[in-house]
């Protein structure tokens, strides 16, 4: 059967990936990825779209490789790297987010994967040394967190409907010190640290939450706690909204942070050469 990731994965490639669009668009452009650049984008999902524009900016003088832990998100990601032409220069992979395989990289890319990894210090200090000179790590991720967010709503009604149920906030480490403390912890040092948002629209609560339940992290909370409790999480969430057929329209702040090596030389959006401070490796 899998795990809840592999029974999620085509549910999140239709109700998720086409609404995360903009914040993936927004972190690649961030990241100028130079043609024929040797990318790893770990945490892929099924790949609709960090991994595609990887393969755009690179070109097939470069090299893509994109990897997940979900057997089913692969599976889905080679479909739309085939689909889209790109199968020459891009390669996935079942792996786990720390793995570097095949390295070192000129960039890491992870969107919307760093708040799900447990052992985040150690991953960090594994993308660090899987960099080339002049590498840079990118990574997006929800936060600062808002009470109103729905995302934090649903969370919030969840631990008080279900106190034993514990679920990963979307909000990691977000603001601007703690990430670069993060980073500097980890031997990368941050070079760009941005706040994006986008609007995010669903028809009803219930589409909301429902697109949650099949395909997203509360997967796992639904095959846990099995429909009539997770139907009582839902409703309480449809008080404070409004109603199940009440429209959903907001815009949830999401962190671009990139960091590289301390001492290398990168290149960003709009900035051809900015310097990584801290103490150079050697």
């Amino acid at each position: 059967m899998g795990t809840p990731w592999d029974r999620a994965a085509d549910g999140y490639l239709e109700h998720w990936i086409p609404r995360f669009l903009p914040y993936h668009t927004d972190l690649m452009r961030e990241l100028a990825i130079p043609e024929g650049a040797r990318v790893l984008v770990t945490n892929s999902g099924p790949g609709g779209n960090e991994v595609l524009a990887a393969a755009r900016a690179v070109g097939e003088t470069g090299h893509v490789r994109a990897t997940d832990a979900s057997a089913r998100m692969v599976e889905i990601c080679r479909e739309q790297v085939k689909n889209a032409g790109f199968d020459g220069w891009v390669q996935c992979a079942q792996a786990d987010a720390a793995a570097v395989p095949d390295g070192p990289y000129d960039v890491i890319v992870c969107a919307f994967g760093l708040w799900q990894i447990v052992e985040r210090e150690l991953t960090l200090r594994s993308w660090s040394r899987g960099l080339k000179k002049g590498g840079k790590v990118g990574v997006i991720a929800w936060g600062p967190a808002e009470v109103d967010d729905p995302f934090e709503q649903i969370r919030d009604v969840l631990h008080e409907v279900e106190p034993d149920v514990s679920t990963h906030s979307h909000s990691v480490v977000a603001d601007r010190e703690k990430t670069e403390r993060m980073f500097s912890e980890c031997e990368l040092s941050m070079v760009r640290h941005t706040v994006v948002r986008h609007s995010l629209t669903f028809p009803t609560a219930e589409q909301f939450v429902g697109a949650l339940r099949e395909s997203c992290t509360f997967r796992r909370v639904w095959e846990t706690i099995g429909d009539e409790r997770f139907a009582r999480v839902a409703a309480k969430f449809y008080d404070r909204c409004g109603g199940p057929l009440e429209p959903l329209t907001f815009a949830p702040p999401a962190t671009i942070a990139i960091a590289a090596r301390p001492g290398d030389e990168v290149t960003l959006l709009d900035r051809p050469s900015v310097r990584a401070v801290g103490t150079q490796r050697r």
